[in-house]
């Protein structure tokens, strides 16, 4: 699990930012890997005006689908 916040850890977020390709730079984020490929992203507007329940529910779907 990492935690990468722009603005703070520059050549950390670009390494971050050249994973989640095509994906554009979008705060905030998340993103779940499998194998160190993206299998997973929830971009801020799926984010924005949805409960931590629903969010919770969508990770949990996607851990469920891609780490069990």
């Amino acid at each position: 699990m990492t935690t990468s916040f722009a603005g703070f850890d520059l050549d950390a977020v670009k390494q971050v930012r050249e994973h989640l390709l095509p994906y554009p730079p979008s705060s905030p984020s998340i993103a779940l890997f499998k194998d160190g490929k993206l299998v997973h992203f929830i971009e801020r507007h799926m984010i924005e005006g949805r409960s931590a329940q629903m969010i919770a529910q969508n990770l949990l779907a996607a851990f469920d689908e891609y780490c069990s």
